[in-house]
């Protein structure tokens, strides 16, 4: 029928089609609107509902605790406080209106393995251990059929018993790093305990491939293959094959022809994998920096750069990660508290299952993981070239600021990300969903980038830069999650005498808070630690690169 018009709110007309129109209709008609000289702007009649809120007890915020806010909508401006401003979030909670989703978009966690808890054990698929070097499997044994994990503490007796093998290790508790990890993709979600997952009725598939002193690139490498349904010798076939693969380990080398070979595999049988860019405010850590991965830089709950992410070109997305206030000069006036998950309250071995924060890029990778989940619950056809455009598509823009300087070696802390530094924009759940609907005619809504000025920013910067430049002109990985050992003579003689195998020591330093009642939710541990799961390469033999 005809099209009429009434009066809406000021100065307003609604355009009243008479008849429903589809998502991709609106946003064409819409952006047809927006090019005529007369309108101002166009804004789609949609409607409204209400949010989901999961009845998990940690993920509404209250006077003890901020909960689960990396969850929540997205919102504020600069006229609010801090603690109001969530414009970094994905939205998670807006994209739950259109899809909590399903059983069948299963995650691998290529990590630590996993802990028992309560909050997720019935998520969890059959998996497999990959850690090849039993000094570092830490339960035994080489690789086997149990992808728990053991811990991955590190002691003085350790380094001092093996010194060749140990001698790039950080002595440390254990990190519990799987398990935070698969919180945040799939916790038990709506069953009034605990934490909310991104992926309500998710599944994870736990992949062990790191213990004492991190991963070694052939078992991460197998265990992507595995986890994507490809043979490996000496593992039975995973009977579960994954659509996701999440990967928070990495060094700080190109990316090599083991793991290329490995992300082109998972590809053509549609598979994706998604990696965090390493926590070293410099260069991107590998395989985050491999051609068609999804690598991921964590943001700031406001929306800029968190002090510790690595960012650069090859970055397809950012989201938030959380930015420990104990970080950089402007820690203690921008900072956040972290991101609310799964944890253990063990020191070495697992103990009682309980619920910690943390931060890192780490942990900014798996709430991609867990998005792109939801998009495959809701369209499981979805090829991997279509999940990373609609990712970078549906993104919404990067902030912007007149005093906040941008990411450069130069000023490499917390700073203003742009597309070609920090990805496409900063990763948006409910758009993400509305791609995966319908690729083809999805067409991104005009958003209005956030302005980031505020008297919290003004008062940080008058201390100056957040973090000094990075080392000269070459950007050097000092602090990473996947990827990054400082570069110091020890190092350097280690380059020139050994191989090509790189570790990774995860530190995230236990505070004494975690003897707490597990009814609460630990505080933060340390801030000044908890996001450096710093990576120390050693060289091996070269009968043994990879």
């Amino acid at each position: 029928g005809r099209a009429t018009l009434r009066p809406v709110g000021r100065s307003a007309q609604l355009l009243d089609f008479g008849s429903l129109l589809t998502a991709a209709e609106a946003q064409r008609m819409a952006e047809q609107l927006r090019q005529r000289p007369e309108v101002e702007w166009v804004a789609l009649n949609e409607r409204d509902r209400r949010l989901q809120v999961p009845n998990d007890p940690y993920f509404a915020a209250s006077a003890a605790s901020p909960g689960q806010w990396w969850l929540r909508m997205a919102t504020g401006s600069s006229a609010n406080v801090l603690q109001d401003r969530l414009r970094g979030v994905p939205g998670v909670q807006a994209a739950w209106l259109n899809n909590t989703g399903n059983a069948q978009a299963v995650v691998a966690v290529l990590d630590t393995g996993i802990t028992a808890h309560p909050d997720l054990d019935a998520h969890v698929l059959p998996g497999y251990d990959f850690v090849s070097t039993v000094a570092y499997a830490n339960d035994g044994d080489g690789r086997d059929a149990d992808p728990s994990d053991p811990g991955d503490w590190v002691s003085q007796a350790d380094k001092d018993s093996n010194p060749a093998l140990f001698a790039g290790c950080d002595v440390d508790n254990s990190s519990w790093h799987g398990s935070l990890i698969a919180g945040i993709v799939a916790a038990v979600s709506d069953n009034g305990v605990g934490v909310a997952g991104i992926n309500w009725n998710g599944r994870v598939l736990p992949v062990r491939v790191a213990g004492k002193c991190g991963a070694e690139v052939a078992d991460i490498v197998d265990g992507m293959r595995w986890a994507a349904g490809l043979e490996v010798v000496g593992a039975p076939l995973n009977a579960n094959p994954a659509r996701v693969v999440n990967i928070s380990f990495g060094g700080s080398a190109p990316c090599n022809a083991a793991y290329q070979e490995a992300i082109d595999e998972l590809r053509a049988l549609g598979v994706v994998v998604v990696a965090a860019a390493g926590n070293g405010h410099g260069n991107l850590t590998r395989p985050a920096s491999c051609a068609g991965v999804i690598g991921v830089a964590a943001l700031n709950r406001d929306g800029f750069k968190a002090n510790y992410s690595n960012f650069g070109p090859a970055v397809v997305v950012a989201t938030v990660g959380g930015d420990p206030p104990g970080e950089g000069r402007w820690g203690a006036l921008l900072g956040d508290d972290g991101l609310l998950t799964l944890d253990n309250l063990g020191l070495q071995a697992p103990e009682t299952a309980s619920y910690g924060r943390a931060a890192g890029t780490s942990f900014a990778a798996p709430v991609v993981a867990g998005v792109v989940s939801l998009m495959l619950s809701a369209n499981p056809t979805l090829s991997v070239t279509q999940i990373i455009d609609g990712v970078r598509r549906s993104a919404r823009p990067h902030g912007v600021s007149g005093q906040m300087g941008v990411c450069s070696a130069q000023n490499p802390g917390r700073c203003l990300c742009t597309t070609s530094t920090c990805g496409a924009g900063i990763l948006d759940a409910p758009q993400a969903l509305l791609y995966a609907l319908d690729p083809a005619g999805y067409v991104a809504p005009a958003q209005t980038a956030a302005v980031f000025d505020s008297p919290d920013l003004e008062a940080a910067m008058a201390l100056g830069s957040d973090l000094p430049p990075n080392d000269g002109a070459v950007v050097v990985a000092t602090v990473a999650d996947s990827g990054g050992g400082a570069a110091s003579p020890a190092w350097l003689l280690l380059l020139a005498v050994a191989a090509l195998l790189l570790h990774a020591a995860h530190l995230r330093a236990k505070a004494p808070a975690r003897t707490a009642q597990r009814t609460n939710p630990p505080p933060n541990r340390n801030p000044s630690t908890s996001v450096a799961d710093r990576l120390h390469a050693r060289r091996k033999a070269p009968a043994q690169r990879c």
